[in-house]
């Protein structure tokens, strides 16, 4: 559209300022070619006021979903995967790590003595048995045979609430 078609149709859906108004309404006066363009674009639009607009039928949306319903599902997309892929991939991994164990045995220096180990037996138990020790070996069982009772205690309840 040209800056008059534009200028005109605006006057004539009212979108346009009072400047702009005041400026077509002096051309329109002043200028015949001006004001038949006017003429025309105004038929155009009194005709596309008196046009009914057509509504679809109520069924409109029940008809399309059943045509919808008729088309085939697209297919799911199933990628394949080489197996050659995943081959070469795994035989990677199983040559790094044979590689890497030959390096730690090359590198190692091994020597096959089989003397067995001496142990030795004394505990100390004289050491270990005095009554503070005693006193927080009984602290530690009883404090864990209360979070047991507690423990089970609180199943019981929850049995009864749940029966």
């Amino acid at each position: 559209m040209n800056t008059i078609e534009e200028q005109l149709w605006n006057y004539i859906d009212n979108n346009c300022t009072p400047e702009e108004r005041a400026t077509v309404e002096t051309r329109l006066a002043l200028d015949k070619s001006y004001q038949q363009v006017y003429e025309e674009l105004l038929a155009v639009h009194r005709e596309l006021g008196s046009i009914e607009l057509d509504e679809p039928s109520m069924s409109f949306t029940r008809n399309v979903m059943e045509q919808v319903k008729l088309e085939p599902r697209p297919i799911a997309l199933k990628t394949k995967v080489d197996q050659r892929i995943i081959g070469f991939i795994g035989a990677f991994f199983v040559l790094s790590i044979l590689a890497v164990f030959v390096l730690a045995i090359a590198n190692s220096k091994a020597s096959f003595d089989f003397s067995m180990p001496k142990f030795n037996w004394d505990l100390g138990a004289g050491k270990l048995a005095n009554p503070t020790v005693l006193n927080v070996f009984l602290l530690v069982d009883l404090v864990l045979a209360l979070i047991y009772i507690d423990s089970l205690l609180r199943k019981k309840r929850i049995q009864k609430k749940g029966v």
